[in-house]
């Protein structure tokens, strides 16, 4: 008898809502192993008291999710992994300590059942996750792509092995089959994109830039085929239609999804082909400034509202330090003038920008500046119920996970004013929380933490109503 497979995604309580937009890396192994013959559902874990303590496994709540339906919701119970043979989470660092009280709870209930974890949390932290204590040990760890190794461990019958850790680099032109939307956890999920309800995918996994604080820094950008990304366009648009919307979004969640015109072009084509009608992707000021109309007209032309840009601050001396450009010069007026340019096509930006724990205050006042700019700055366009379009900016304190440059320069003490905690709890781990909050690592920074919550809270007291 084949594997029962349950794929878990932990809660993530700093978000101020999960339900914004789905962990996608759960949905695309289920569709491969769905095709490969195995049954599989799926369990979301949620905080439904998002200010309240959360002190265990006892305080969160569950969808299990079956085929297209929710088949149970409720109270979190330990029963609900009982009928499955492979528990597979996929986690990101905020939600490790989570999936570490589950996998202790199995562990003791359920010694039989075999545990996976991948994820974000999986590479980059591989060393904790592979020393944990063998009351909350996963049997298979997964710290790069995980179609590979999940085939494997199927087909292999589940066996134990002394190497726990399956490091698999996909050729993503072999993955065909779009991830999972099932109806009614999808009805869920209400993110928007100028007025209308949006569901996000990606195109592709890694990006050509090497921003010194983002872990995909480090990794080549590679594709999916684009008979995968027409299937799950396809499936996007059903769902909508299914729960009545005749007028839709979509969101390309990249790191950077507008690269070139031609491959908007690509894109836009698609967008159209599926009846979208409005759209949001993300680029960079650089890729912005160098081609111009040539790259947003098509993106506008198909439906293209809001463009997402790394902006990352207003300060030079920061920038600098960022690594922008993969070592080459990026300006901070090529951030502005990047904002000029999608705004007077009648595109408006969706802007991020952090604070650094080396920055003074004149590093603050230029990027509030930027920030200011930006939401002050005029758009010719509407959105998609008649509202004037707005730019939007959020504003986080940077955080050095582990597998980023600035981890390591951190470290070593080579930013001067700056010096990290020796151990870090998993529970800091999170960019932008409930009421825009942050994580904190710091034992040392330039100035006090006060001064930069201060910077942040105006600079998110800036952004409009809607977006």
């Amino acid at each position: 008898m084949k594997a029962r497979i349950l794929y878990i995604k932990p809660p993530d309580p700093f978000l101020q809502d999960e339900f914004v937009y789905q962990q996608l890396g759960p949905h695309y192994l289920q569709a491969y192993t769905n095709q490969l013959g195995y049954e599989s559902e799926l369990l979301v874990l949620y905080v439904k008291d998002r200010r309240a303590p959360l002190r265990g496994l006892e305080d969160l709540h569950m969808l299990l999710v079956r085929g297209e339906s929710i088949v149970h919701e409720g109270s979190f119970s330990l029963d609900v992994v009982e009928s499955f043979d492979l528990l597979a989470f996929s986690v990101m660092s905020p939600q490790a300590t989570y999936a570490y009280w589950l996998s202790e709870a199995v562990r003791k209930s359920y010694p039989e059942k075999k545990l996976m974890i991948g994820g974000s949390h999986a590479r980059y932290y591989l060393d904790q996750v592979k020393t944990l204590p063998e009351e909350k040990a996963f049997d298979y760890i997964v710290p790069l792509d995980g179609w590979g190794p999940i085939e494997q461990v199927l087909s292999e019958g589940l066996k134990s092995s002394d190497n726990p850790v399956l490091a698999h680099r996909q050729d993503l032109k072999k993955i065909l089959v779009p991830p999972t939307r099932p109806l009614e956890l999808m009805e869920r999920y209400h993110y928007e994109v100028a007025g209308l309800k949006t569901y996000h995918t990606v195109t592709a996994l890694g990006c050509p830039f090497t921003c010194y604080f983002c872990e995909a820094g480090t990794e080549n950008i590679h594709f999916f085929p684009k008979k995968m990304l027409d299937a799950d366009l396809h499936s996007i648009a059903r769902v909508h239609k299914e729960l009545g919307r005749t007028r839709y979004a979509l969101m390309f969640f990249d790191d950077t999804g507008l690269l070139s015109p031609r491959q908007v072009e690509g894109l836009s084509i698609l967008v159209k082909k599926h009846g979208f009608s409005a759209w949001r992707s993300f680029s960079h000021a650089y890729l912005i400034c160098k081609h111009g109309e040539k790259m947003l007209n098509p993106f506008l032309e198909s439906g293209g509202r809001r463009v997402g840009i790394g902006l990352e601050t207003g300060s030079q001396k920061s920038l600098d330090l960022i690594n922008k450009r993969n070592g080459r010069k990026q300006l901070v007026e090529e951030h502005y003038e990047a904002v000029r340019i999608a705004n007077s096509l009648g595109i408006a930006v969706d802007g991020f920008t952090m604070i650094y724990p080396w920055e003074t205050e004149a590093d603050l006042k230029a990027t509030t500046d930027l920030v200011e700019f930006i939401v002050g700055n005029p758009i010719e366009g509407e959105d998609e119920l008649g509202r004037p379009l707005r730019n939007h900016v959020d504003s986080t304190i940077m955080l050095p996970f582990q597998g980023t440059r600035f981890n390591e320069l951190f470290r070593s003490r080579a930013i001067r004013g700056v010096r990290i905690k020796d151990e870090i709890d998993n529970s800091l781990l999170y960019h932008k929380g409930i009421d825009a909050s942050s994580g904190w690592v710091y034992e040392e920074t330039v100035l006090p933490r006060e001064r930069y919550l201060l910077e942040q809270e105006y600079r998110n007291s800036l952004r409009p109503g809607y977006r």
